[in-house]
């Protein structure tokens, strides 16, 4: 293996968070002794709003206010320390793991550059002057293989230099952390400091209770009621205005807002509900906001207050706090789960949110203008840019916030904007960002379909959802879709939870989103949508959503690779010989998903509009056709495994001729799409530490196999697979790629098996032809070393190469005799395989020569290819030869 002369080394620091952790659990034990809460070690005190005298369980009554005093002071400082270090312990940790990242970003990097380095430099160190490029002096003719060096050398240092950055910027977080809490730690529980505390996740209601009067003096017994609403609405409209300068009193107030947030955030997570008052709280705060700047039914309500604060003289950083806290508040109480709901939020709030799509007042009535729509949404993305991004908004207004905000997208969204009034990308993806954390509401804007709902809410009609949905797909984002592909992320992320109703969530949406996305008008609209698009000496004027939104394609091949299983096996025709068409319902347990071809081949070619996602996939077929292949080894079922493959072999190659039909129309010229995506083939196959584990776990669960499955040890990286290009395309290649895999198999699992009629001249072949590396006691052997008396024992290890392209000998008639001398060891050696009945679960053992094993994968292979291939009338687009050829 080539090595390249660069290295990577970030900083580290020695101490690790979980001492900081174990002391802020310690001290949490001493206060819940102090406060003679030893039964509540977990701090209940800190969940909710409540008085002194319910936090501390010994009887007060008779003891002096000094005396009182004391024990607060007291509970709150130990109450401080701890959360001071567990806030610092949290920066350790995200020191460790960004380091961590870093490291493996790296390693994953250098492996891919060096995997990449041409055959000539295989065995070469890569340096800034080595190889030199030499080729003819004006056109560098016969170079290739040396400027390509360079290229990856470049290429390396440039992922360096960008680690490096990273590596500063982590490290200088650190300091800025540890001088953070050295200085919080001097200055002890001020009201600010407690502030920084409760916005880094770190503290909750524990200080207004322990201590109400000196953290909030407006707050008596630590109880939040209307009319500390209306008191506290009245006091920071000053504030926000710009007629009041911020103060102590300001940032004690803003102190008790942010703990409602937390709080909110805390029992969403916990599943549990706040009491009564604090909904009511800010039920009546909200209704204060609003009612200066609106008037029957007019007026702009708490819209107002972005605006009022941009011009009140704030500083950027107290602006987006007080933005902040706003949204968490609105967000908290339209959540039904917290006792809060779609209704109780601010009239003004609700109509921006739905502007003329949703809103029952103007149903029927002609869509505002862009502009007058663009406001109310740059004001809503003011209002939620800011909010806790582990908090999330109830179900009605989440799914408001998509239909409106993608329906705006799909109307306004690609109008010219000189003047700047229109919100941009960047404001539009925060309200994205902020309705996708409902992944009950993305399960609706991606199926049509309603988990539960909310009562009294109107989420528009069906017209309007595929509108939206399709208006955040195409719109050109300014981050390639970053943002908008938590939209989707989670069909992926969620398939494989242990917890049995995530995954079948994730699994159901996954099977609306196949209903929707392939209807005939949603994908036209999705794989021509008018933006013009820029590729080397191509423009297109009609490309797809996946061309110019490279996230959201790389989100929807995590999808495709987590579902991979359903979309290899499937039947292409039923029992009455009739075309499968649509989309099934989803199997939990199997997690398979019965689709139509014509389907599965619609999703695939949005994969191949981006070119770095279709290398990704072209790879991910390779390596889900690897994983079926040793699924076959290991069970005898070729008919599951050959013919899955087979079949998505076919879908690849139709996904590709559709998106270069849909390109060669754009263009009036052909394209060939596999010609572009080549260059990302290799480097793209360097990494498959993401997909193996993902992919290996949908053949798994897909074939139920038993936990000691081979392919369940892919899954933990105890089986390596290595990454090649697919050329599945004909019989030839199909048997020799299989028998390369049968081979390698049996390497691995039963080396011995090569000591019955295996022919020695066979395996000198395979060493000298640069397949076969044989050890003994650790000294490689060249093939005049194998005689034919050579034994294989425990002092003997192999490995073999599976990727023919890496042979020495791979063409001509030296990959005749390959093709040769595996075919001998197939016939000379024998695979055993033990599989469970499907009707009894008694043992059902398989065993055979491998030509048999060869042969039958080959069969059902190229008959699942070629079922594929006729159902699409053969037009394709292959990697390599049809059948036949």
């Amino acid at each position: 293996m080539a090595t390249i002369a660069l290295t990577f080394h970030p900083r580290d620091f020695s101490s690790g968070p979980d001492p900081m952790y174990e002391c802020a659990a310690d001290l949490e034990v001493l206060n819940a002794r102090v406060l003679g809460r030893a039964d509540d070690l977990g701090g209940s005190f800190d969940s909710a709003a409540r008085e002194f005298t319910d936090v501390i369980a010994w009887d007060i009554r008779n003891l002096s206010e000094e005396d009182v005093q004391n024990w607060r002071d007291a509970a709150v400082t130990v109450t401080y320390a701890a959360s001071v270090a567990e806030m610092w312990a949290d920066a350790v940790r995200a020191f460790h793991t960004e380091r961590d990242a870093q490291i493996s970003d790296w390693e994953n990097s250098r492996s891919e550059k060096e995997a990449a380095v041409p055959a000539e430099y295989q065995d070469d160190r890569i340096t800034a002057s080595h190889p030199q490029v030499d080729g003819w002096w004006f056109t560098d003719w016969g170079a290739g293989d040396q400027r390509r060096c360079r290229e990856l050398y470049d290429e390396l240092a440039s992922v360096r230099e960008g680690l490096a950055t990273r590596e500063r910027t982590n490290w200088q977080a650190l300091q800025d952390a540890a001088d953070e809490t050295r200085e919080m730690l001097e200055r002890g529980p001020t009201p600010e400091n407690v502030r920084r505390l409760i916005a880094a996740g770190n503290a909750g209601w524990a200080f207004l209770n322990l201590d109400p009067a000196r953290y909030s003096s407006l707050v008596e017994d630590g109880g939040l009621t209307p009319d500390d609403a209306e008191e506290f609405a009245g006091e920071l409209r000053a504030y926000w205005s710009g007629d009041r300068p911020l103060d102590d009193r300001y940032h004690e107030l803003m102190l008790v807002l942010s703990m409602v947030g937390t709080s909110a955030r805390q029992h969403q997570r916990d599943g549990t509900e706040p009491a009564a008052e604090e909904v009511a709280f800010l039920e009546e705060f909200y209704r204060q906001l609003e009612e200066p700047y609106r008037g029957n039914g007019a007026g702009t309500g708490v819209m107002a207050y972005p605006a009022l604060m941009a011009e009140s003289g704030m500083s950027d950083e107290e602006r987006q706090r007080a933005l902040g806290v706003l949204g968490d508040g609105l967000l908290a109480l339209s959540d039904p789960r917290l006792g809060g709901g779609y209704d109780r939020l601010p009239e003004s709030f609700r109509h921006a949110v739905e502007g003329t799509w949703t809103n029952p007042d103007t149903e029927n009535s002609a869509p505002g203008t862009p502009t007058a729509l663009g406001m109310e949404m740059r004001s809503l993305s003011d209002l939620l840019a800011y909010t806790d991004e582990d908090l999330e908004a109830g179900y009605g207004l989440s799914t408001n916030l998509h239909l409106s905000t993608g329906a705006y997208l799909d109307t306004w969204g690609d109008i010219p904007d000189p003047d700047g009034v229109l919100p941009d990308s960047e404001q539009l993806s925060h309200i994205i960002d902020a309705a996708s954390r409902n992944k009950d509401a993305d399960y609706y804007v991606l199926t049509g379909e309603h988990r539960g709902g909310e009562a009294g809410v109107d989420h528009g009609d069906e017209d309007l959802r595929t509108r939206a949905l399709e208006g955040v797909l195409t719109h050109e984002w300014h981050d390639d879709g970053r943002t908008a592909r938590q939209l989707t992320d989670w069909l992926a992320e969620d398939l494989h939870s242990d917890d049995p109703e995530t995954s079948r969530r994730a699994g159901e949406a996954f099977a609306g989103f196949m209903r929707t996305i392939t209807d005939a008008d949603v994908h036209e609209a999705l794989t021509n949508t008018g933006v013009d698009v820029t590729e080397g000496d191509n423009e297109y004027s009609n490309a797809s959503f996946t061309q110019f939104n490279g996230e959201l394609a790389d989100s929807l091949a995590d999808v495709f690779d987590a579902h991979v299983h359903s979309f290899a096996n499937g039947d292409v025709l039923d029992a009455d010989d009739e075309p499968v068409t649509g989309v099934g319902d989803f199997t939990p347990g199997t997690n398979h998903v019965r689709m139509g071809a014509g389907e599965r081949a619609l999703f695939m070619q949005l994969l191949m509009g981006d070119d770095q996602t279709a290398g990704r996939v072209v790879n991910s077929v390779d390596v889900y056709q690897q994983i079926e292949a040793v699924a076959y080894l290991e069970s005898g079922n070729e008919a599951t495994a050959a013919r899955g493959a087979g079949q998505l072999q076919g879908l690849l190659e139709r996904a590709l001729y559709l998106e270069s039909q849909d390109r060669s129309a754009d263009l009036d010229e052909q394209i060939e799409r596999r010609t572009q995506i080549s260059e990302f083939l290799v480097r793209e196959a360097g990494d498959l530490t993401k997909k193996v584990p993902v992919i290996g776990t949908a053949v798994s669960k897909g074939l139920g196999l038993a936990r000691e499955s081979i392919v369940n040890a892919i899954i933990d990286g105890e089986y390596e697979i290595s990454p090649r290009l697919p050329t599945y395309t004909s019989d030839e290649t199909i048997r020799r790629n299989f028998g390369a895999q049968t081979l390698d198999y049996l390497v691995r699992n039963d080396p011995e098996a090569f000591n019955g009629g295996t022919e020695r001249a066979d395996l000198r072949t395979l060493v000298a032809g640069g397949a076969l590396t044989v050890e003994r006691d650790g000294e490689v052997l060249t093939a005049s070393d194998i005689a034919n008396g050579f034994v294989i024992d425990d002092s003997v290890t192999m490995t073999f190469e599976k990727d023919p392209d890496r042979w020495s000998d791979n063409e001509d008639t030296g990959l005749a005799g390959m093709d040769d001398a595996i075919s001998n060891i197939m016939d000379t050696t024998r695979n055993t395989a033990i599989s469970a009945d499907p009707h009894t679960g008694e043992p059902v053992e398989r065993t055979g020569p491998g030509r048999e094993w060869v042969e039958d994968f080959t069969r059902e292979f190229g008959d699942g290819y070629g079922e594929t291939r006729d159902y699409f009338e053969g037009r394709l687009e292959t990697f390599g030869a049809s059948p036949g050829e």
